[in-house]
């Protein structure tokens, strides 16, 4: 395969974090350093994460703490961008939201209302990201909600999320024991719906044919950037394995070990 060929009009790079940038805590290496390369090339590049733990500064900070220049301006999540969504369905809307800081900062600075557990005027939206502090209650409360008429809303499907010390349920397993007990289907806004992409390809003014997603999940990343019409590339420091690779019908444009592999092709 030709990578100098495919990648020659590519002028813009869209990076996932978790799994290509850093795992948690812990940054990548060879692909902070083609990063940093791709921006002394004068390439243009963005982040977009399904992650919620943070608000968009939160992570700016923590980019640029381990070397990888980013601007607040650069970073789209999918909590930044279901507060927007959510905004504009039902200003000053009621939520229940399930998930961490990052996600609920984003909603309360959209407008929207985030209510307790005990609320008898019931919510809008039950809104579900990843949850380290999940719990049973928290479920029940969210699934009295629904019951009562609010709109299930889901970050990303994501079922699992990949750390330093390995892989925890993601936000996809939360928003599926709702689903199940809800019987309702959740909206989702994050990767790989195209919603979150063409956002940022829009606001960015990033165009399709000059631009290539990099992620290390097929049914996320992967599969997002077909969906928009993208280049792809999945780099093998996530969540996907070459064996997956082989055996999935989404195929990437590119597969690479490291994003190092890239340098000699730019």
């Amino acid at each position: 395969m030709n990578h100098r060929a495919i990648l020659q009009n590519i002028r813009n790079f869209v990076v996932d974090l978790d799994g290509v940038v850093y795992l948690l805590h812990t940054p990548i290496r060879e692909n902070v350093d083609f990063l940093r390369f791709a921006r002394l090339r004068g390439f243009r590049i963005a982040f977009l994460s399904n992650n919620t733990f943070l608000p968009r500064e939160g992570y700016a900070a923590k980019l640029n703490a381990m070397g990888v220049e980013a601007g607040v301006e650069e970073i789209f999540t999918s909590a930044f961008v279901t507060a927007g969504y959510l905004q504009r369905e039902k200003p000053g809307g009621r939520v229940y939201a399930i998930g961490e800081k990052g996600l609920k900062e984003e909603l309360r600075r959209a407008g929207l209302k985030l209510l307790p557990r005990f609320s008898p005027r019931g919510v809008d939206f039950v809104v579900v990201g990843l949850d380290r502090r999940f719990t049973f209650q928290k479920m029940k409360t969210g699934l009295d909600f629904l019951l009562k008429g609010a709109q299930l809303v889901g970050t990303n499907p994501d079922p699992t999320y990949p750390t330093d010390s390995g892989v925890i349920p993601g936000a996809g397993a939360i928003i599926a024991s709702l689903e199940r007990a809800s019987g309702q289907r959740a909206r989702i806004i994050g990767k790989p719906s195209p919603d979150i992409l063409l956002f940022l390809l829009e606001t960015l003014h990033f165009r399709r044919e000059e631009t290539a997603i990099i992620g290390d999940r097929i049914d996320t990343d992967i599969l997002l950037g077909k969906n928009c019409g993208v280049l792809t590339i999945l780099v093998l420091t996530g969540v996907a394995k070459h064996e997956e690779v082989l055996s999935s019908p989404v195929q990437p444009d590119i597969v690479v070990r490291t994003l190092q592999e890239l340098r000699e092709f730019l």
